[in-house]
């Protein structure tokens, strides 16, 4: 429960933020940057929804992300902001290497032109369509209906490099297949980037020369290390880091274990109400929660006319996460693998049964004691909901020698044979809707959903992980976006400006652990 002693019900905050996942973060501490009263309330007993590190006998396990690419804009902002720059950490150079199981062994992703040319993935006339895909110029149909990534990849392409490529990196990414998801929606910089260039490799090729024209004018690096673009970054400890540091930034106003069980319009602005009973006034409020938490409050208060539907029907996805840490094994050198979405290889009984596993003690010094070594397996909730405890950690461990022998296999004599793998720490995390389901027309519904509650429910600002992309970099872009939006509004109402402030605004409330 919240301490009663630190709620100022009788208050009007500027802004509540219902939810403490980075989202929700992000936001509060944009707002009270601004000198806005802010307050943010979170159900669970920790703040960071799905982003947290924990630690088991010297093991540094990641509950959700484990790393964001180098060119992470917001990351890199945020932990200037919270004076983390020099926590930043670039991954090892053997993380560039990522791997696909196919055909029974563990092949390395092609990372260039030459390397697609020699790789076992694709066959030769699958190469042949991926390299002449720049002289078939890219024609989007305005008014047609969004494809599937599946479709929009196989005109690119080809059908084999889209299922074997893309189908695996998708499954590694949203937990979903291929055709479950729309290009525009899930993928909407990378179609955009096609529409305008014409092409994807057209439009990698732009990319890499602004990039380029950026470097020469000077523009200020970003706060953390100096990295090539394909590297990875992560935090020394975890991106619980990451999360600690905006809790310390928003003492005082951050509440844990305080559920809000209905909002509704109130006088000046809105009202969250507590399961204690207890209301608290403010001007503008704002849904930093998965669709199935805000679905229910903002159906209690809107009107019949603003059609919540594409909140009510999202799927998700539901992931099941085995951390082990090892002794007695040697990883492969690399990120990880995938495993493609090709139901023929999945009934081969070599094929392991995950959508992926992480060797995190490859990717990132310090996640691993010396002379041990950690990874984490990705399962569908559904294939594993029957197995508990021991069990999973069985199935993880028989799921992890079929990928070291598929490297065997494709590697001989690469990895030194230590017998059996021993189990020194592990931890499971079963993840329910944990991961929106950005289908074909996903993107439109939800304009029309924020367009809805901006007419017809005024200062209630919508921040869930349905808008905006699934990545850590998106959360916090769209966290800091609609802070914007809300300080903006307020300054409108209220007619007082809203500048960006050296010192936050008072707190209005303590936070509890």
């Amino acid at each position: 429960m919240a301490d009663a002693n630190v709620i100022d019900s009788g208050s009007m905050n500027d802004v509540i933020v219902v939810g403490a996942g980075l989202t929700g973060l992000a936001c509060a501490h944009e707002l009270r940057s601004r000198g806005l009263r802010v307050l943010v309330l979170e159900a669970t007993r920790r703040a960071g929804g799905v982003v947290g590190t924990g630690e088991r006998n010297g093991f540094l396990f990641e509950s959700g992300p484990n790393t964001v690419p180098a060119g992470a804009r917001h990351v890199r902002e945020a932990a200037g902001k919270l004076g983390l720059g020099d926590k930043l950490i670039t991954s090892n150079a053997a993380a560039k290497r990522r791997y696909l199981f196919k055909d029974g062994g563990l092949h390395a992703l092609p990372g260039s032109p030459s390397a697609l040319l020699r790789t076992p993935l694709l066959s030769a006339r699958a190469k042949l369509k991926v390299l002449s895909e720049p002289l078939r110029r890219f024609r989007p149909e305005p008014q047609a209906p969004e494809p599937t990534f599946e479709a929009f990849l196989t005109e690119r392409i080809g059908r084999e490099a889209t299922r074997t490529l893309a189908g695996a990196f998708v499954r590694g990414v949203y937990a979903a297949e291929i055709e479950e998801l729309g290009a525009r929606s899930a993928f909407p910089r990378m179609h955009a980037m096609c529409s305008e260039s014409g092409g994807l490799i057209r439009g990698l090729l732009r990319r890499r020369r602004e990039a380029r024209r950026a470097r020469r004018r000077g523009d200020a690096p970003p706060p953390g290390p100096r990295t090539s673009s394909t590297d990875l970054i992560s935090f020394q400890g975890g991106f619980g880091t990451l999360i600690d540091g905006y809790r310390r930034a928003l003492e005082g106003s951050l509440s844990l274990t305080t559920p809000v069980v209905e909002i509704d319009r109130g006088p000046g602005g809105w009202r969250a109400i507590l399961e204690s009973g207890e209301s608290l006034a403010c001007r503008d409020l704002v849904l930093a929660t998965p669709a199935p938490a805000a679905y229910p409050l903002i159906a209690l208060c809107a009107p019949e006319r603003l059609d919540l539907d594409a909140l009510l029907n999202l799927q998700h996805a539901a992931v099941t996460a085995v951390h082990l840490g090892l002794e007695n094994v040697e990883l492969p050198p690399g990120f990880g693998f995938l495993v493609p979405p090709d139901e023929q290889a999945r009934r081969d009984p070599r094929t392991p049964g995950v959508l992926g596993t992480l060797f995190t003690s490859r990717i990132f010094d310090g996640r691993a004691p010396s002379g041990t070594s950690s990874i984490t397996s990705m399962f569908r909730g559904g294939d594993v909901a029957d197995l508990v405890g021991d069990e999973l950690v069985d199935r993880t461990l028989v799921e992890l020698e079929r990928a070291l022998a598929g490297y065997r296999r494709t590697h001989p004599g690469d990895l030194t044979p230590t017998g059996a793998p021993r189990v020194v720490a592990s931890l499971v995390q079963r993840w329910t809707n944990v991961i929106p389901r950005y289908a074909p027309g996903h993107d439109r519904r939800m304009e029309q959903l924020v367009a809805g509650c901006a007419r017809h429910l005024p200062g209630l600002h919508l921040a869930g992980s349905y808008l905006g992309g699934v990545s850590v970099d998106d959360r916090i872009r769209v966290g800091i976006n609609v802070a914007n939006d809300a300080a903006a509004r307020l300054s409108h109402v209220t007619g007082r400006p809203r500048e960006a402030a050296s010192a936050a605004a008072p707190p209005t409330r303590g936070e509890v652990s």
